[in-house]
């Protein structure tokens, strides 16, 4: 009979009701316990007046407590008393409370690889003002880096979180709620410390601490406030999804409690953490004269204009290593608490209770030789070129599975921005040698860090407005029909396009693949995977995409990857199909285990793969991703059925009729008022914009028009009665996209002149698709107005284009 080997967890003296709290200097809490690893290893325990909790920070004995079947998230004690302001927010909540779960929903499409393109310009706008306050320093004038940083990334959350200006560059101290965020924050890490009768004896802390929340509650509470009264206000922001969104689940909103807590959570934590990140950087930065030439190597290379767009930061692939090196040396939320669910062994041999406490020292997980090799600590960015090589277990700066940071890619994405344009206008000094000394706090920060920087020689003094900034790209997804009819002599192949996607992206791409199947003559339907759960169709082709999170299906996918799992007596023979993944290499320890799992299941059950599985990384180059995988699997599902894979494009689905000699051709149509639970912003194109395609296609503003079409293959254009082209084209469709290869090659198509058309066709390489239109961000109006010799149909110009979503 075999028998498990129990191991006892080592435990340093204690001293009566203090516990080991003697032990640590607590204006250094998080690297007294770093040294207490080092005496007593990967594994011990530590008694203070709150309780009694598990250190652990070797990659093996975290893989196992990130089992989030056996572990969750505890508030431990200093969060306990964050939460006298923060509530029932999603960082101080418990998972178990009904607000985590409904903000969680309403809020992660916010945080989306999408959403980022429509805070870019507006991350940008901050980031503008910190380079030109740098650019009019004196010569011998120097930098609070870890104050400017703090300015920088509160003023970001505000703007992009809230639509608020702090203005923090405009004022000589810091703003009240920042002085008052810091100061409870102290205070709420003191609390945790001291014996209860000593924290009842300290009046006057105790009066400074509620006042200190007051300030941050009346702030808050105006912002909500003067929201709800602006009624015209089109802000896409986080507050406007919390005031107007319902949880897609219990079809519930956010009370106007919660959403204060919310606002105070993100900015707290979307700015304290990521201000550090980027004062450490700027200071290992420093240190490293080989690594900081890599760097402005690749800034120069990347960002060929003073203002970069959102393509460009996302291909600064060595900074964003440089962030992630940073991240691991001294991660700014140095520690995450969990707790056991049941009774169990941690790691096999270390006996746990229900609800015993298991700290995560990320400092020293990110340290672990056996993870990480014997260099430790050295600062070597080139860690992470390889997402491969990268030791998921022993990398966990944002958290762990459904309670990670959910504004991780929000902080890698400013972070990113901000230090590729610093880098682009100046050169660092460090007038000081500084050395560093980690400030500690709720997170941590270089304490007294300074620098002085200097405009660089291959570069203008920055001195540009806003207004010469760039627009951020509009979100990508492309609404294509829900189903697809036959055209005219097509084969009419059957083919079924199946998604999961809580954040839209996976339902976009399968609409636009529904789309595109349609052209290629198929007859073509597009629907949730949990529809077909159990009915998956034998005749034609399946495609599949689908998401994972956190190793879980979609909301959409569950009852079909349920059936998948528990059905063993179904058999799959005869489905034909083929799975593209969508996923984030950030959560490395299950990225893309849905979609693989499918795709393998699928196979298991009698299944016939068209095409092997493809995979987007949102962290990577998605877009290129799926357009490979997109431009591979058409020939195979061709080759399969015996088709012949015809390129041109079909007559247009669309027709425009334009109207004449009516006194009112809007329709008056009587309508009931109805009840709904949710309010959605109505965004629209620029006057400029539409200005160019009506001078394109030689129409006046005032031209009343009817589009006729079958409804279910353009459903964001207005059918069957007359509308003002100039209303069409303001809220319809979005004129400024990036135009895609499939959009290119139908450009190119329609140029009767043949050398455009082979200035069009070179688009189509990736290598010059990506420097010579995605990253300078063309639009289609742009490419027909530099090419005349486009003869593309204005009805196929609209039904090319991608909706203007709603908000």
């Amino acid at each position: 009979m075999l028998t498990t080997e129990m191991s006892s967890i080592p435990q340093p003296k204690t001293y009566g009701p203090l516990g080991n709290l003697p032990q640590l200097d607590l204006s250094q809490p998080t690297q007294s316990i770093m040294k207490l690893a080092d005496e007593y290893g990967p594994i011990f325990k530590l008694k203070f007046p709150s309780g009694t909790g598990t250190f652990i920070s070797s990659a093996d004995l975290v893989k196992d407590a990130s089992d989030v079947s056996r572990f969750d998230k505890l508030v431990n004690a200093p969060l306990q008393k964050v939460r006298a302001f923060s509530g029932d927010g999603l960082f101080t909540s418990w998972t178990k409370e009904e607000n985590w779960q409904k903000a969680h929903n309403i809020l992660l499409p916010s945080f989306s690889q999408n959403a980022m393109k429509g805070y870019h310009s507006m991350m940008v706008d901050i980031a503008v003002q910190l380079i030109q306050k740098w650019s009019r320093l004196n010569y011998d004038e120097s930098i609070d880096v870890p104050e400017d940083m703090t300015r920088l990334t509160l003023d970001t959350i505000g703007l992009c979180g809230f639509n608020y200006r702090f203005n923090s560059f405009y004022r000589e101290k810091s703003h009240p709620f920042i002085t008052s965020m810091a100061s409870a924050l102290d205070e709420a890490m003191n609390q945790s410390n001291r014996l209860g009768l000593q924290d009842k004896l300290m009046v006057k802390t105790k009066r400074q601490f509620n006042q200190d929340i007051h300030t941050m509650v009346s702030l808050v509470d105006r912002i909500i406030e003067e929201r709800k009264q602006n009624e015209d206000h089109e802000a896409e922001d986080l507050l406007s999804r919390m005031l107007n969104s319902s949880d897609p689940v219990t079809g519930e909103k956010l009370s106007d409690e919660n959403i204060r807590y919310q606002i105070i959570t993100f900015l707290i934590a979307g700015h304290e953490t990521t201000s550090g990140l980027l004062s450490f950087a700027l200071y290992f930065l420093m240190k490293h004269p080989d690594k900081l030439e890599k760097a402005y190597a690749e800034v120069d290379q990347v960002l060929t204009d003073s203002i970069p767009s959102y393509p460009q930061v996302r291909n600064l692939k060595y900074i964003r290593m440089i962030l992630n090196e940073s991240l691991r040396l001294w991660p700014t939320a140095p520690l995450f608490s969990l707790f056991a669910k049941e009774d169990t062994l941690l790691a096999g041999k270390y006996p746990l209770k229900k609800r015993d406490v298991v700290n995560v020292l990320l400092p020293k997980l990110h340290r672990d030789p056996k993870a990480w090799g014997d260099d430790v600590e050295e600062f070597r960015p080139e860690r992470f070129e390889d997402p491969k090589k990268i030791p998921h277990d022993a990398f966990k700066p944002f958290g762990n599975g459904q309670r990670a940071c959910i504004g991780q890619q929000f902080a890698m994405h400013e972070a990113t921005l901000l230090i590729g344009m610093i880098l682009k206008h100046f050169d660092l000094i460090d007038h000081t040698n500084y050395q560093l000394k980690v400030k500690e706090t709720l997170t941590l920060k270089p304490d007294g860090l300074t620098m002085q920087v200097r405009p660089r020689e291959t570069t203008e003094r920055f001195t540009h407005g806003m207004n010469e900034t760039s627009a951020a790209l509009e979100k990508n997804d492309k609404h294509a029909p829900q189903r697809n009819t036959s055209i005219l002599g097509a084969h009419n192949t059957p083919l079924l396009v199946l998604y999961g996607s809580n954040m839209g992206t996976a339902e976009g791409i399968a609409r636009d693949l529904a789309v595109t199947a349609r052209f290629k003559g198929f007859q073509s339907e597009v629907a949730t995977l949990d529809e077909f759960a159990g009915a998956l169709p034998k005749e034609g082709a399946v495609l599949i995409i689908t998401s994972s999170y956190n190793g879980n299906p979609p909301k959409n996918a569950r009852k079909f990857v349920k059936w998948l799992k528990e059905d063993d007596s179904v058999s799959l023979s005869g489905v034909k199909y083929a799975v593209f993944g969508c996923g984030d290499t950030n959560w490395a320890s299950t990225y893309q285990e849905i979609p693989t799992f499918i795709d393998e299941r699928l196979c298991e059950r009698g299944g016939t793969r068209l095409f092997q599985k493809g995979q987007g990384d949102a962290s990577s180059e998605f877009e290129q991703q799926y357009e490979d995988w997109h431009e591979q699997v058409w020939p195979k599902v061709f080759d399969y059925f015996g088709l012949e894979n015809d390129s041109t494009f079909p007559t247009n689905n669309l027709s425009v009729h334009f109207v004449n000699g009516l006194y009112n051709p809007i329709p008056s149509d009587v309508v009931q008022n109805q009840e709904i639970n949710a309010v959605r912003i109505i965004p629209r194109n620029s006057a400029e914009l539409v200005g160019r395609v009506l001078n394109r296609y030689g129409l006046d503003e005032n031209t009343q028009l009817i589009l006729n079409g079958n409804r279910g293959e353009v459903t964001h254009l207005p059918l069957d009665f007359p509308v003002r082209v100039w209303d069409l084209l303001s809220y319809s469709v979005d004129l400024a996209e990036t135009v895609t290869i499939a959009q290119l090659r139908e450009l190119a198509e329609f140029t009767v002149c043949p050398p455009h058309k082979r200035e069009l066709e070179v688009l189509l390489n990736k290598e010059t698709y990506q420097l010579q239109v995605a990253e300078k961000e063309i639009s289609m109006l742009h490419l027909l107005e530099k090419y005349p010799a486009c003869e593309l149909p204005f009805e196929r110009y609209l039904e090319l284009l991608a909706p203007l979503k709603a908000r």
